[in-house]
């Protein structure tokens, strides 16, 4: 199939003034012809703000774009502060910084099927952001785990002595390379080597649903010490319904379709078809986002669970 002449390269790709935005998707080999034309709503993210001269629309909205993924840190930091006063580390910080470190990964992965589905691309520079914090999330818990949870087996066993702890060490471990290679100046370093570590994000993603799924099971949890709501306490479920539009927005017939039809000014018939899984998606991520506020706010008040 030739490429489509209506179809424009997205111009900061090869734009130095903009590098962090050239940050391709690592599921596509060759996607450069699928790449939509700048849409409006680009074009006006690069006006200036009005009361703020020199500064684009673009870097207000990113900067708030940006700002949930403090939010786990801000939960738990009391708890660091006061040296793990009323067990609050102990007991909940699997909790909020596992939930957050949850977001920040799902919300890496979201970033290229809403620039596929909508085609606007303003906000790519979210993936990189929302990757490095997942891995940061990540450490940080594992760290934090070592030190404080009373698993038997010392540090080891706090990280390694269970399936579902392991399975997350794992993910710590993959998540390091990606983390230290997340820049430009490593992108162009590792040329085409670079886009095949970023691959691993994949093994994360798998990791990630299998660690969810040996620590829940299929049941539930948390009706009894969480917000009564037996529902709202089944991550793996969760997790698992958010992906499966990430995964089909991914694949190459379906990205074709999108723009085609994009192209073709029926953009309406792309958010119809896809408003059932959109649906489901933004249902999922309220669970998500209830447990991050319900813990973090139990955890930052020095009200934690007790096991």
């Amino acid at each position: 199939m030739g490429r489509p002449e209506t179809i424009e390269r997205y111009p900061y790709a090869d734009d130095e003034q903009y590098p962090e935005d050239y940050y391709p998707d690592y599921a596509d080999e060759d996607e450069d012809w699928r790449k939509p034309k700048r849409k409006s709503i680009d074009a006006w993210m690069e006006q200036e703000v009005s009361f703020l001269p020199g500064i684009k629309r673009r870097s207000v909205a990113l900067f708030f774009m940006r700002l949930p993924a403090f939010v786990p840190w801000i939960f738990i930091m009391r708890g660091w502060l006061s040296l793990n006063e009323k067990l609050s580390l102990t007991n909940m910080e699997a909790d909020v910084l596992g939930t957050g470190g949850e977001f920040c990964l799902l919300i890496a992965l979201s970033v290229t099927p809403a620039i596929t589905l909508t085609g606007v691309r303003f906000f790519a520079p979210l993936r990189r952001w929302y990757g490095i914090f997942f891995a940061l999330i990540g450490i940080t818990d594992g760290t934090t785990a070592a030190i404080t949870t009373d698993f038997k087996g010392g540090p080891f066993g706090r990280l390694a002595g269970h399936t579902f702890l392991l399975s997350g060490l794992l993910i710590v471990l993959v998540a390091v390379p990606l983390l230290i290679t997340a820049n430009t100046p490593m992108q162009r370093k590792l040329g085409r080597y670079w886009k095949r570590l970023q691959r691993f994000t994949y093994v994360i993603w798998g990791l990630f649903l299998l660690h969810l799924l040996l620590l829940d099971g299929f049941g539930t949890f948390g009706s009894a010490d969480g917000d009564g709501v037996t529902l709202f306490h089944q991550r793996f479920y969760q997790a698992a319904v958010i992906s499966i539009p990430l995964i089909l927005l991914r694949l190459p017939p379906v990205k074709r379709w999108i723009v085609e039809t994009r192209t073709a000014g029926q953009q309406w018939l792309v958010y119809l078809t896809t408003a059932p899984l959109l649906a489901l998606y933004v249902l999922a991520f309220a669970f998500i986002i209830n447990e991050e506020i319900f813990t973090g706010t139990l955890t930052i008040t020095m009200h934690p669970f007790s096991n």
